[in-house]
């Protein structure tokens, strides 16, 4: 802004020029800052209801499937401190029960050198160079010795060499006498390591063949476990899917009883019924926490008076939330096939508002007897979760409706500031030629003021 206008003349000029600049503002401000802030609220308002839409959907997705929804519980009757065996049960395990006796453990082989061969771990093992050759698990590998390594230095370098194999040496020196053992960790019968020696002197290695020089210790041998009153033998410890979408880990040998026969371990797998219920008790509650967003949003302002009050929500009366409101009633109301599979039908109830809540005594008796069926309402080819959740990201997809009516009113509040700067503009130029205006308006009335001054001047003196 210039300088004050009226100092000339002594009129109130700017206080003119801020009345009129402050009409013309107001004019503007009729004009835009309804369409404007209908346009920001609205954009609020879809973006609250996008972001309530997708907590919902990501609920339904939690139980897409149904081994999500419900997925199967193993219970084993074993001491907690000192467990038989450990169990990992996949979701598409079939629930039962089974008695389980172990009585052999799959083990590795080891191999011992025979007792005097050497004196002390600083015995020299080889006076020229040769090989040792390992094998296991259909692998081999060399231990290259050379003239003068000790039976230490053999000890240092077959660890080195088999620790990728699972094969390991340690020593054992007691009463001036030291022996080698060698270790594999391959399980299973038939897996025995073998050791060849590529001289003659280095055959007190050797496992094989008329020159074998070790001792076999421990045999590389199956488990040996009963399931139910089947005999089943095991390459290792671990048996996968021989219960089928079982895995279990055997830890040691069965107790005996009292005739010195193993006792059975029973291991029963169920539907885990818990986590069922906590997801439909997620679901109840997100389901809720929707509606109430959507009947916040689309609350319609009341009157008092004749005269609107601000209590409305965001979207009043918005035809998306009437449009998905219908379309969850309509949804939830429809069986999986029969009549009687039905979210209602399970122990879930929806009052006057909609709003869900549960019966627990009727949910609980369905999910104990007719778990197959509750999991179908919300997981099946025709359940909730599939029928909702298409229909759903129609709206909260990047490119669904949501997201185009968000694009829509982001162009319109774009549009919006760009007219309020286009206005800033025209309102300086207006400013300066209101100033240029009543800047010669203030000279000339000066003029006029001085003149009569001095008139008045000449009068008064008799001129």
């Amino acid at each position: 802004m210039g300088t004050f206008a009226g100092v000339g003349s002594g009129l109130p000029l700017e206080e003119l020029i801020t009345s009129q600049l402050n009409v013309k503002r107001t004019q503007f401000e009729k004009q835009i800052v309804g369409r404007e802030t209908l346009a920001k609220t609205t954009l609020s308002g879809v973006g609250q209801l996008k972001s309530a839409l997708s907590t919902f959907v990501s609920s339904l997705e939690k139980m897409s499937k149904p081994s999500d929804f419900a997925g199967k519980m193993v219970t084993v009757k074993q001491n907690a401190d000192d467990p038989l065996l450990s169990v990992e049960a996949k979701n598409t395990a079939s629930a039962g029960s089974y008695d389980i006796k172990v009585t052999q453990m799959a083990t590795g082989s080891r191999y011992t050198s025979k007792d005097g061969t050497f004196t002390s771990s600083k015995d020299v093992v080889a006076t020229a160079d040769g090989t040792l050759t390992f094998a296991v698990d259909g692998k081999t590998f060399d231990v290259e010795l050379k003239a003068g390594d000790t039976l230490e230095t053999l000890r240092s370098k077959l660890n080195e060499a088999g620790k990728e194999y699972g094969v390991s040496a340690n020593l054992i020196n007691e009463n001036g006498k030291s022996r080698l053992i060698v270790d594999s960790a391959k399980t299973g019968a038939g897996n025995d390591l073998s050791i060849t020696a590529s001289t003659a002197e280095l055959e007190k290695f050797q496992t094989t063949g008329p020159n074998a020089k070790m001792d076999v210790t421990l045999p590389a041998e199956n488990a040996l476990v009963n399931i139910n009153g089947l005999d089943i033998s095991h390459d290792s410890n671990k048996f996968e899917n021989v219960v089928q979408d079982l895995t279990f880990t055997i830890n040691r040998l069965s107790e005996n009883d009292a005739l010195g026969k193993p006792k059975a371990t029973q291991m029963t797998v169920s539907n885990d019924t818990k986590k069922a219920k906590e997801n439909i008790e997620a679901f109840v509650k997100s389901y809720n926490d929707l509606m109430g967003k959507m009947d916040d949003l689309s609350k319609r302002g009341t009157y008092v008076n004749g005269k609107k009050q601000d209590d409305g929500g965001l979207l009043p009366g918005d035809a998306s939330i009437y449009a998905i409101r219908n379309m969850l009633f309509k949804t939830m109301g429809e069986g999986t096939g029969d009549n009687s599979s039905t979210l209602f039908n399970i122990g879930i109830k929806m009052d006057k508002d909609g709003r869900l809540s549960i019966d627990n005594t009727k949910l609980d008796n369905a999910l104990k007897n007719e778990f197959d069926k509750v999991t179908d309402i919300f997981s099946g080819d025709n359940g909730l979760s599939t029928k909702l959740v298409p229909q759903l990201k129609e709206y909260t997809k990047s490119s669904g409706l949501l997201a185009k009516r968000e694009e829509q009113l982001n162009t319109q509040v774009k549009g919006y500031t760009k007219e309020r700067a286009d206005f800033a503009d025209e309102m300086e130029k207006y400013e300066k030629g209101l100033r240029a205006k009543y800047a010669n308006l203030d000279v000339m009335i000066a003029r006029m003021n001085s003149s009569s001054s001095a008139l008045n001047s000449m009068l008064l003196s008799g001129i």
